[in-house]
């Protein structure tokens, strides 16, 4: 499996105490061309699950592989991408151009090649190539969150990891966000997305994952989540408008579980041919 989770415990005091575990052996394996949404309350473990793919925490116990290679190692550095809660701490150059080609350019890119790549990976996110002399701390606060994505991806990573990535964003930046991760998940690129509300994700969604105190509660796809005792779907209506926002030819006029979860599906045979 490209992304292997084996019986990971972590604890942030490295105290084996039972209230200080924050994950407590968890398995888990993250399948190419997946896009995976992890949920769960604040303070279930899915931020620090996620820091183990690319070596930013080090398990208590258990191990992490990407590709075969520990999560540790360097080769994971350039394989696995990540995008903040806050991606604005992540921004720090003069221009957007600065910003988006700091990786690449690490990575040996130069003159006309490296230019190529930065305009390729902002109309990737959706922005427009005018902005690359532009400061990014000028931007508005959903672009300045689509220029640290763009930064990520003209690294060319094999997966993409986002952390709440719509926290503090309107309406409109975060319909943007999601547009540019489908058609970066559309590239091949494997997404995991870390978030506690799954109106915005669901569409997107190949499986699901909702972890509750530190553990792994369920695992299945967006359907088996929706109908799931786990599912935090409360507002029916508002869900359904949001899905049909998002491009989906639902009838938002629907007040159950049952009626949506059959709206879904229908949309679902229609996209497969199943």
């Amino acid at each position: 499996m490209p992304i292997t989770v084996e019986d990971v415990s972590f604890s942030y005091t490295r105290n084996t105490q039972l209230g200080s575990i924050v994950l407590d052996r968890v398995s888990m394996n993250i399948n190419q061309g997946e896009f995976l949404v992890i949920m769960g309350e604040i303070g279930s473990g899915k931020s620090t699950l996620v820091k183990h793919f690319n070596g930013l925490l080090k398990p208590l116990s258990g191990k992490v592989t990407v590709d075969g290679y520990n999560a540790t190692s360097v080769q994971v550095r350039k394989l696995v991408g990540m995008l903040f809660q806050f991606p604005q701490q992540q921004l720090f150059g003069r221009t957007v151009f600065e910003d988006v080609a700091f990786a690449p350019s690490n990575f040996g890119i130069s003159g006309k090649e490296l230019l190529t790549k930065v305009i390729e990976s902002l109309k990737l996110v959706g922005l427009d190539e005018n902005i690359v002399s532009k400061s990014p701390f000028s931007l508005s606060n959903g672009h300045m969150r689509l220029v640290a994505l763009a930064g990520i991806i003209a690294a060319s990573p094999k997966y993409l990891v986002l952390d709440e990535p719509s926290t503090g964003l309107d309406p409109k930046s975060r319909n943007e966000l999601f547009k540019a991760l489908r058609e970066i998940h559309a590239t091949g690129i494997t997404v995991v997305v870390v978030t506690h509300n799954i109106h915005h994700v669901l569409p997107l969604a190949t499986r699901v994952f909702f972890m509750e105190r530190g553990k792994i509660a369920f695992e299945g796809s967006p359907e088996d989540y929706f109908l799931s005792g786990y599912s935090q779907v409360q507002d029916i209506p508002l869900l359904m408008r949001e899905l049909r926002k998002s491009g989906l030819d639902v009838n938002d006029d629907v007040f159950t579980v049952e009626e949506a979860f059959r709206e879904i599906m229908h949309i679902k045979k229609m996209r497969t041919g199943t």
